[in-house]
């Protein structure tokens, strides 16, 4: 049985702290953590306490200030960034697009990990992306430039683009911060689903308590320097959300 859990962790930290340079200006206090397939794990804190620097170093672009980041049970550093690709991805909002490129041109993006060295996509490339602009609803609009789509829209076609790549690990900074209430809702709802059906680990930062608490399974909080980790329905009495109602 152990060694059915051991095998199910897809990314594991040790130690870990996370900054920028030796100031430890983000957090002082080493954490441990373990993401398991199948999971949605919510993050959460302040804006400026080290959200964003959390998942960039889980994602392997920002070294540790120390502590080890592994991706199934081999450190991240030792993979090689082609292999790393087709197992790990952040996907950031804000991020820039190239404003003449079409949202199944960008979509197709997420198969680069995957292509030969010519550029090849097979068969099989298309059907994935076809599958995930119909999953994310943006298959109407799939010849339209992503540069004159709604910030709602945009989300929807930088989430279709990770889910092509089919990632183990998928990484989101805040992807409802331009949806509305509704597609919040069905966004949540999918990302269990994805997280069931395909054995991924999601860690999706939000400032929706009500988004943590009622679709994922944990809930991960940054405040004070430390990180703590409680099942999604024992967070507020654990005292993990204390954060949300101080003025």
């Amino acid at each position: 049985m152990s060694e059915l859990k051991e095998s199910s962790v897809l990314l594991e930290c040790k130690n870990l702290l996370v900054g920028y340079g030796n100031a430890l200006s983000t957090m002082n206090v080493p954490f441990d953590f373990a993401l398991s397939s199948g999971t949605v794990v919510a993050l959460m804190g302040e804006n400026g306490c080290g959200k964003s620097s959390l998942l960039k170093t889980f994602a392997g672009l920002l070294s540790p200030v120390s502590g080890t980041v592994s991706l199934e049970g081999k450190p991240l550093v030792e993979w090689l960034p082609r292999e790393r690709a087709q197992a790990i991805s952040l996907v950031r909002m804000s991020s820039a697009v190239p404003p003449r490129m079409s949202v199944s041109e960008f979509v197709r993006l997420g198969r680069s990990p995957y292509s030969g060295i010519f550029d090849s996509r097979t068969d099989e490339d298309k059907r994935i992306v076809e599958e995930s602009m119909a999953l994310l609803d943006v298959a109407s609009f799939a010849n339209r430039p992503i540069a004159e789509l709604s910030d709602g829209e945009r989300s929807r076609v930088f989430l279709a683009e990770a889910v092509a790549q089919q990632v183990k690990v998928l990484l989101l900074d805040e992807p409802n911060a331009f949806l509305d209430i509704p597609r919040s809702h069905a966004l949540f709802r999918l990302l269990k689903k994805i997280a069931t059906e395909r054995k991924m680990g999601i860690i999706v930062s939000t400032h929706s308590v009500e988004y943590a608490e009622r679709y994922c399974d944990r809930i991960m909080v940054v405040s004070g320097g430390a990180v703590r980790v409680a099942p999604a329905g024992d967070a507020r009495k654990n005292g993990l959300l204390d954060w949300t109602e101080t003025f």
